[in-house]
């Protein structure tokens, strides 16, 4: 649940058409504001995060409750209060955790900004504000490895996916369609399509603003942004002739929009694209 959430939220942001020859090089700049619409969906999406977030810290807690009130114990903490003193100051630093955490995931759990960076056909995404940040990491995209990479830089990780990875099998395509509205974004000219899809039974439709004015990206250096749902949305973007500078959609009772504020052309090192070599891999999650 949490995992599909978590890559549900960037799968909106892979772009565009092969159709353009010149290829960029720079960066994307995005804002990111998300809006509570239905907070029962809410309440519920917290409360299945925050047990599956604190399902270690959960088992931890219970062992020491048991352990202080285990009747065989008792004699070994009298004789011993300092152990008892331990186990108490560990218990509740234990508790304490757990309250930052929903009050971390009501304040501040998704990011304010994403920076994208692209060359070569790969891409490099940092997320910028809110707890998400650490548990998903920044994502770097290489396509000759045709991989994208999750790295961590606190504990110094990484988890890597392959361009034929699927996450989310429940997913299946419904229609893309290209409306007559029309926006201006940085300049741009932008044309609005609407994504809709099926989740099992559940019916989700996005939006999402396509200019053609800028350089072609190869959508393949999203891939990151994408795997909640398999390769729909990603197939979907290759569709459309052109990059998405605008997003909207709303899921688990949250409204998205992001949308691009700057871009910059301009070269970038090879180096920003490598992956750290001290660093170890781990297996896919939060």
């Amino acid at each position: 649940m949490k995992k599909s959430i978590f890559f549900l939220f960037f799968s909106f942001l892979f772009i565009t058409s092969f159709a353009q020859i010149t290829k960029f090089e720079g960066v994307f700049n995005w804002n990111i504001v998300v809006d509570v619409v239905d907070t029962d969906a809410v309440n519920l999406y917290k409360k299945n995060v925050l047990k599956e977030d604190n399902s270690e810290i959960e088992e931890m807690i219970k062992e020491l409750e048991q352990q202080l009130n285990d009747p065989e114990m008792q004699y070994l903490l009298l004789e011993n209060p300092t152990i008892k003193s331990t186990m108490q100051k560990k218990l509740k630093e234990l508790n304490d955790i757990q309250a930052s955490k929903a009050t971390e995931f009501n304040n501040a759990f998704f990011p304010t900004n994403l920076q994208m960076s692209f060359k070569n056909n790969n891409s490099f995404t940092k997320i910028e504000g809110g707890s998400i940040s650490k548990l998903i990491g920044n994502m770097l995209y290489l396509s000759d490895e045709k991989t994208t990479y999750f790295i961590k830089d606190d504990t110094k990780t990484y988890s890597a996916i392959t361009d034929s990875s699927i996450i989310n099998t429940a997913d299946r395509f419904v229609s893309l369609t290209q409306s007559t509205d029309t926006a201006i974004i940085l300049n741009h000219t932008c044309i609005k399509y609407i994504l809709v899809k099926k989740e099992n039974d559940k019916i989700q439709t996005s939006f999402f603003w396509i200019t053609s004015d800028l350089p072609a990206l190869n959508p393949n250096s999203f891939r990151a942004l994408g795997f909640a749902t398999g390769n729909i949305h990603h197939e979907a973007y290759k569709k459309v002739n052109g990059i998405p500078l605008r997003v909207e959609y709303i899921e688990n009772g949250f409204k998205f929009k992001m949308e691009v504020f700057e871009i910059i052309h301009r070269s970038l090192p090879d180096t920003f694209f490598v992956l750290p070599l001290d660093f170890k891999i781990t297996n896919l999650g939060f």
